[in-house]
């Protein structure tokens, strides 16, 4: 979730800090009660709960956009631009709502490595202008901290683990993924993924070279990300 707006936002700031601690928590929390067996209709219960919550961070992005800044041309104009759900968490999120739901293994493979390779990245570096006064805060939050905890679940709680040719996968997902993207960026005018221009501010954007080439580190570090996760992931049994 990423309105465009000023705010009092620190990184690191005691906020922050308990959000991440928090995201830590309830994934060893969650995963550890996935292993220890318990009955499969309490797994269940959390497997929709978690899909929930992930569905509903991404549709209440734009509809809190619209309160904040009215439903006349302004708060429309700030929904296309901004709030639709085309950033990669956004996309993450769904996906990783629809593999709890369904347990659907290929699914579950590509929300693992875009959860923790990029979901993650938003978490501990927030591209975020709302403090822990506004409801924007727990939604941006609920997102980037439920992408990863979902993640964990589903591959070291439910055992649903990466297989053969996941990285082949995962880079067919990612080029696709950026195809799409930018094509609608192109047709609205905006700037979903940071496909088309660099974010505002102090981003690690800044140290990966002027557009296109930052796209080219970009999918450098992520490919990279993805093998380290392949490599740590549990096996199928």
């Amino acid at each position: 979730m990423d309105l465009l707006m000023e705010g009092d936002f620190q990184a690191f700031a005691v906020p922050h800090n308990l959000a991440m601690l928090t995201t830590l928590i309830v994934a060893v929390v969650l995963t550890a009660y996935a292993r220890s067996g318990p009955d499969e209709r309490n797994l269940k219960i959390i497997r929709y709960v978690l899909g929930a919550l992930l569905l509903i961070s991404v549709a209440l992005d734009p509809v809190l956009t619209l309160v904040r800044y009215g439903v006349e041309e302004l708060g429309r104009e700030m929904v296309i631009n901004d709030s639709l759900p085309f950033y990669l968490c956004d996309v993450v999120a769904v996906i990783l709502a629809f593999a709890l739901f369904t347990k659907n293994q290929r699914l579950a493979e590509i929300g693992y490595l875009w959860a923790i390779a990029g979901t993650l990245q938003g978490l501990i570096m927030p591209t975020l202008w709302f403090d822990h006064g506004e409801l924007e805060f727990y939604i941006f939050f609920l997102q980037h901290g439920g992408g990863p905890v979902a993640a964990i679940f589903l591959v070291w709680g439910l055992g649903i683990v990466p297989l053969k040719g996941a990285m082949r996968r995962a880079i067919y997902w990612s080029f696709g993924y950026m195809v799409v993207v930018m094509f609608i960026n192109w047709i609205i005018g905006a700037n979903y993924g940071f496909l088309n221009h660099k974010p505002a501010g102090g981003t690690p954007f800044d140290h990966m070279g002027p557009w296109p080439y930052y796209l080219v580190t970009l999918q450098v570090i992520a490919y990279s990300l993805y093998f380290f996760l392949l490599k740590i992931a549990p096996r199928e049994k």
